[in-house]
């Protein structure tokens, strides 16, 4: 749908690449594709010209608003595939779709001319003037039209690897030193939930071309869930080939729960690189870059757990703050709490984890008025003395999965970073987990690990009901920001939300005081940092 080759150097040109002409088979070809797509995509998703400069977007008839405000992608979703907004239905701009008449409201296929005088004038190439409330008029110019139709005639062209005609493909991941007991009682509840929705789906090929209606003679929309486990061992570093490998052998349509100690990079940078879908995994340190899209966490653990503290700090200052730690992959934590300080001085106790606390060092760095930050688990905590000189103490409870931390005594104040419903508190989605479980005879013996594994499939399964026959990896994501229904079902976190762009389901936590080695749950304290 470009137009001449000219306008594509000058595309290359604003790039600052180089090349020789489309269309003559030579690699500048290749390049100059890469730069209209680039250059498609920076339009649709951020509201940017081929110049680099913010688009201009007139709402109501004559409100200007930033682009970088009210892209393409905001309405239309990332894949392109359309949404609900509130009463009103957001149609698809897809290639597919765009591109092809519709019945509903009827009108012909776009183009590359009547795409661009719907969006300088807001006109259907029907004649139908679309209402200035919900659809902008922009300030584009022709080289902006001829990038964007281009990019649209690409955009979710067909279904996502990993789905084939009659099986959908995920896979689990689990890394090294992961608990062998806790991984398996994961794989159970995602094996049990695969074989309900294999047993409903059973027969389904049988209904083709049953009935009169036109949807009887339609292919089934159900396929067999096959979950594959991806286990990685070895040094770190090896993780992302080892990923590739099993990605090359066998694609995924999505990678489902998972459960490793350490930070989850390796894994989410992965899923970005092959944009698959990455759906909670249970890990103690997720990651995320800007503009990362395909991984979805529960919350942002220990580096929630940070900015906890930090908040709660704010609130109750101390002239410093020592943070002890054994395991270097707990660096971007002290990293993330001693950036999240406002003028208090930080210091860092690293220790062999085989070794105890380095309680005198501990006492000589801390002195008065001083906060220490423990990210340890139970078993470094044991044997911690009675008095540990410091006015405050701060634990965490994803590292010392204890409930009230043991071996931590003494005169100092004592709290938990929580980031998890607090104990005693009903929380119905994990009953709901607890009588599906005991319906199908799964044991639990990782209850919060087992859960989080179920609410996953849940996830997954209200995706692929709403993809309907359009199985795109981005369309399943678009979907899952608009359940917000799905927080009801969401076990062990407090108030869960879910919207636009959010790959965090619950944003905040608790710092819950510590008495007399009791937990004081009525004086814990929500935080939203």
């Amino acid at each position: 749908m470009i137009r001449n080759g000219a306008l594509l150097l000058a595309i290359i040109a604003m790039s600052g690449c180089s090349g020789d002409a489309p269309g003559n088979g030579t690699p500048g070809n290749a390049a100059s594709a890469d730069v209209v797509a680039e250059a498609g995509e920076r339009m649709y998703r951020d509201g940017i010209h081929v110049s680099g400069e913010p688009m201009t977007a007139l709402v109501g008839g004559d409100i200007p608003i930033v682009g970088t405000q009210f892209s393409c992608e905001n309405c239309h979703g990332r894949s392109g595939m359309g949404a609900a907004e509130g009463p009103y239905v957001v149609p698809p701009v897809a290639g597919q779709f765009l591109f092809a008449p519709s019945p509903q409201p009827e009108r012909p296929a776009y183009d590359r001319d009547s795409l661009a005088v719907l969006l300088r004038d807001g006109i259907t190439p029907s004649g139908r003037a679309l209402s200035p409330e919900l659809m902008p008029r922009y300030e584009i110019g022709d080289a902006d039209v001829d990038v964007l139709t281009a990019y649209l005639e690409n955009l979710s062209p067909g279904n996502s690897p990993g789905v084939g005609d009659e099986q959908s493909r995920f896979a689990t991941v689990v890394t090294e030193g992961a608990d062998p007991d806790a991984a398996a009682a994961m794989l159970a509840v995602l094996d049990r939930y695969a074989e309900d929705i294999n047993s409903q789906t059973r027969g389904e090929r049988e209904r083709w071309d049953r009935g009169y209606s036109p949807e009887s003679k339609l292919p089934t929309v159900f396929r067999e869930w096959v979950i594959d486990e991806w286990t990685l061992s070895g040094p770190r570093e090896t993780w992302a080939q080892q990923l590739e490998s099993y990605y090359s052998e066998a694609p995924v349509f999505a990678l489902i729960s998972g459960t490793g100690p350490g930070s989850w990079q390796p894994v989410s940078e992965f899923c970005e690189r092959n944009k698959v879908a990455c759906l909670y995994p249970s890990t103690e340190l997720p990651h995320r870059n800007d503009g990362d899209f395909y991984t979805v966490y529960f919350s942002g653990g220990l580096l929630l757990e940070a900015r906890l503290i930090a908040a709660h700090l704010a609130e109750r200052p101390v002239k410093s703050v020592v943070q002890v730690y054994c395991d270097p992959v707990y660096e971007s934590v002290v990293a993330e709490l001693r950036d999240s300080l406002e003028d208090t001085s930080s210091h860092n106790v690293s220790f062999d984890c085989d070794r105890p606390l380095p309680i005198e060092h501990i006492d000589e760095i801390a002195g008065e008025r001083s906060a220490v930050v423990l990210w340890v688990g139970a078993k470094q905590l044991e044997g911690v003395p009675d008095a540990i000189g410091a006015e405050t103490l701060y634990v965490s409870s994803t590292l010392t999965d204890a409930w009230p931390p043991a071996g931590v005594a003494g005169d100092s104040d004592l709290f938990m970073a929580h980031p998890y419903r607090l104990p005693g508190k009903v929380d119905p989605a994990a009953r709901r987990f607890r009588a599906w479980a005991k319906s199908r005879g799964v044991e639990i013996t990782a209850p919060r690990l087992q859960a989080e594994a179920y609410f996953a499939c849940l996830v997954l399964k209200d995706a692929v009901k709403q993809m309907g026959r359009f199985f795109i990896r981005e369309f399943a994501l678009d979907k899952l920001d608009h359940s917000e229904s799905l927080a009801a079902f969401v076990p062990m976190y407090e108030q869960p939300s879910f919207g636009p762009g959010q790959r965090f389901i619950s944003k905040g936590g608790y710092i819950v005081p510590v008495v007399e080695g009791q937990v004081e749950t009525v004086e814990a304290q929500w935080l939203l940092p």
